[in-house]
């Protein structure tokens, strides 16, 4: 079986944010805004890339979709720090309609249809436990003959933290949240394509079965300035704490993520 992740990283298209833009122009001119492609980096680089990087299970493909018209700039930067990571594939795609496009991503990066895929997706300010694709293998092999009678089953693993970042480090609120877009996986039967960009993560419930893995610090959900999911009215507020060395030590191996590192990366001046 496959497992194969997917991070939208500031993709032009239709749709998909819940800031809406009159035009794809004024959307461009919102998402490559110099301050919030800074912002992105930052805690695509101090969070979710070492998520990825430090996998326990290294055997998964990982896609990060961006739009034909990345500037050349922050595409090299792109690069330059998924480099070293040999899962992670970059794909640039037209502006479609936000699922189209990111199902195609999917659907190209897919191996053997014949096979089953495991899919799950992450927000480029987002994170998984070091063992979400080793936990995930394991659900999907004591299942199978569970999701061998579906053409897809949702695995939440829906536990974790609500995050923010800055200067003094990683501040955190412990979080769990069902059909949360974090830590969230649809096994796709073999001769099947609809998979987790098919359906809105949080109304999963409603058109396929699931299975809930509770009581595992699995996810990370970043809270910033930029983040489109606290863009409606009345969005949930959270009480930070910082890390204390004791949870340093945890972060580092659950996550994967050095909040020395942390702190360095948000104290550094913005990239020209």
């Amino acid at each position: 079986m496959q497992v194969l992740g997917l991070c939208r990283f500031s993709y032009l298209g239709h749709g998909g944010f819940k800031i809406m833009h009159e035009t794809l122009d004024e959307r461009r001119a919102y998402l490559y805004a110099p301050e919030r492609m800074d912002d992105r980096f930052r805690q695509f680089e101090a969070i979710t890339l070492p998520t990825i990087a430090g996998q326990t299970d290294p055997d998964f493909d990982f896609v990060i979709a961006i739009g034909e018209c990345f500037p050349d700039r922050y595409l090299v930067r792109l690069q330059d720090l998924t480099r070293d990571v040999p899962q992670i594939r970059i794909r640039a795609f037209p502006p479609l309609r936000h699922r189209t496009a990111m199902a195609r991503a999917l659907d190209e990066a897919r191996q053997d249809i014949e096979t089953p895929c495991l899919q799950f997706r992450l927000d480029d300010d987002d994170g998984m436990a070091r063992d979400f694709i080793e936990r995930y293998r394991q659900v999907a092999e004591d299942t199978r003959a569970f999701w061998q009678r579906h053409p897809a089953v949702a695995v939440d693993f829906n536990t974790g933290y609500v995050f923010r970042c800055g200067t003094r480090g990683i501040e955190v609120s412990p979080f769990q949240f069902a059909y949360s877009a974090i830590a969230l996986g649809v096994i796709v039967a073999p001769g099947h394509t609809e998979g987790i960009m098919h359906h809105g993560h949080h109304k999963l419930w409603t058109s396929m079965p699931t299975i809930t893995v509770p009581g595992e610090d699995m996810m990370l959900r970043g809270h910033n300035d930029f983040n489109d999911s606290r863009a409606k009215p009345g969005a949930k507020q959270f009480e930070y704490a910082p890390l204390d060395p004791e949870s340093e030590a945890y972060f580092k191996a659950r996550f994967n993520v050095d909040n020395a590192r942390v702190k360095e990366i948000f104290s550094a001046s913005p990239a020209a």
